[in-house]
């Protein structure tokens, strides 16, 4: 009997948490949601996204249904926009704003409520992809899109991954290193949009071919000092030698002189 009691504990507990954890829900600005949780004659939506100046979430109700009768409550920011489905008992939306994210709960007398988080997006553009042959780079850029990621693909295989941003300003560049047709991924939780460009060989080992001649350019460089440096040793020898020969020819007229000296004496 004690074992049932817990069991049934454990399953009560279970449903308390499973109705507690949020559904996500992302949905396009200007498109329209549904809540797909079933209200009979009586229940209600309500609405927490905003905050108070205490910080406390402000909990908003925005439709009601008593006795199978639907009424939206006044609200601004949801003015004709609040609808619900006598036949399927659903509450929807229509026409999302960017300030309509934030947290939905879904009253239903008859069962435990419901909770929905709500993310609206706005669709990616296309994205705007440029090739420069000089620095051998690939740019991506998109202009529309909330909470976006790109990325860069050659023939399949993943280059590179940005993180998530919001556009304006949103890009992304890769350095090229072999030849053939690349695409950008322009990807957020509603949308995804691509573009492709081609790209020769004229930059396939471009870092091999410049990692070359910078040794080159090294290996001249020491190679011309050295060259100096000989040059100029080469230079003091030839002169000490001249100078030692001069010393020489200089002792020898010396000693000739001498000689002669004594002779005439």
């Amino acid at each position: 009997m004690e074992r049932i009691f817990s069991i049934c504990i454990l399953c009560i507990a279970a449903v308390s948490v499973s109705s507690a954890q949020p559904k996500e829900l992302n949905v396009r600005v200007g498109d329209t949601v549904t809540f797909p949780t079933a209200v009979g004659s009586n229940g209600g939506l309500t609405y927490s996204g905003s905050t108070t100046a205490d910080g406390t979430s402000r909990v908003k109700a925005i439709g009601d249904v008593s006795s199978g009768q639907f009424t939206p409550l006044p609200s601004e920011q949801y003015r004709g926009r609040v609808q619900w489905d006598s036949s399927t008992g659903f509450f929807s939306i229509t026409g999302l704003k960017m300030e309509d994210s934030g947290w939905y709960r879904v009253k239903n007398d008859a069962n435990p409520e419901k909770l929905y988080q709500l993310t609206v997006y706005v669709p990616v553009s296309e994205p705007s992809v440029s090739y420069n042959k000089t620095s051998c780079n690939l740019y991506c850029t998109v202009d529309r899109g909330t909470e976006v990621t790109l990325s860069w693909y050659r023939e399949g295989q993943r280059v590179i991954k940005s993180r998530i941003r919001s556009a304006p300003y949103l890009d992304l560049d890769v350095p090229v290193h072999k030849g053939g047709t690349y695409t950008c991924l322009a990807k957020n939780s509603v949308s995804n949009e691509t573009a492709s460009v081609t790209v020769g060989n004229e930059c396939s080992g471009s870092d091999l071919w410049k990692t070359i001649a910078i040794i080159l350019s090294i290996i001249i460089f020491i190679l011309l000092i050295v060259g100096i440096v000989l040059y100029k040793r080469r230079g003091l020898e030839k002169s000490k030698k001249e100078q030692n020969k001069r010393i020489a020819d200089l002792e020898i007229s010396k000693k000739a002189l001498q000689t002669q000296g004594e002779g005439d004496e």
